[in-house]
């Protein structure tokens, strides 16, 4: 069996049996939603890595239930359970550089995940997404505060990344340029089109909905199998 199936296998392996652990201890095996001090937690997440990344230069944006809170309600989603960012594939060797000012304000940085298959926009391998969370010094607490910078990939005139095992993509003039919007005193980066990237993501993201799940993402235009 190739070496990335068995490393696969293997974190598969551990997180379920960490999952049927918790549960049968009645411990929380989910990430906690955005209320109280997991609320605090994200926010101060959140605000320290934008101000890494702005200080950096670094090209993030906004995305997904980040990019809505901020856009429809001017905070984080009080029922999301992660931080949402996207970040061009040619700009994690400027991400690597920041990691030891991200430990340095208390967070912890994962490995790189990979992809696990190929698309017309990556191979197999090629950076998914980078993830920052909080330290949780206790094997089974109610997990940590979570910041997903998903990686995407320029193609012909769109962006392409993964999600859930999904391939997703959007015509380039959503993302090409970007603009500034004000949250906790800060010029947090989104979008130039935010408001039009919204609508494709969630139609009609004016009106709070609490049942919607990411496998309802316009963007998405098919799986791994493909």
């Amino acid at each position: 069996m190739p070496l990335q199936s068995v490393e696969t296998t293997t974190i598969t392996s551990l997180k379920s049996y960490k999952k049927s652990l918790k549960q049968r201890l009645g411990l929380r095996s989910e990430r906690p939603p955005f209320t109280g001090k997991y609320y605090r937690r994200a926010r101060a997440l959140l605000l320290d890595t934008v101000d890494i990344f702005n200080r950096a230069d670094i090209p993030y944006t906004l995305d997904a239930g980040t990019l809505l809170g901020i856009v429809r309600d001017g905070d984080l989603i009080p029922w999301d359970n992660d931080i949402d960012l996207m970040l061009p594939v040619e700009s994690i060797d400027r991400l690597r550089r920041v990691y030891g000012e991200i430990f340095r304000h208390g967070w912890k940085v994962s490995r790189t995940y990979p992809m696990q298959f190929a698309s017309e926009a990556w191979q197999i391998g090629d950076p998914r997404v980078v993830k920052l969370r909080s330290w949780n010094p206790w094997l089974f607490g109610p997990g940590s505060t979570l910041l997903d910078i998903t990686i995407i990939y320029r193609h012909r005139d769109a962006y392409w990344w993964e999600m859930a095992k999904k391939v997703c993509s959007v015509e380039a003039d959503y993302l090409d340029q970007h603009t500034y919007l004000q949250f906790g005193g800060r010029q947090v980066r989104v979008p130039g089109r935010y408001e039009a990237y919204l609508t494709r993501l969630y139609g009609d993201w004016k009106t709070p909905d609490r049942t919607f799940h990411h496998d309802q993402f316009g963007t998405i235009i098919g799986g791994k199998s493909e």
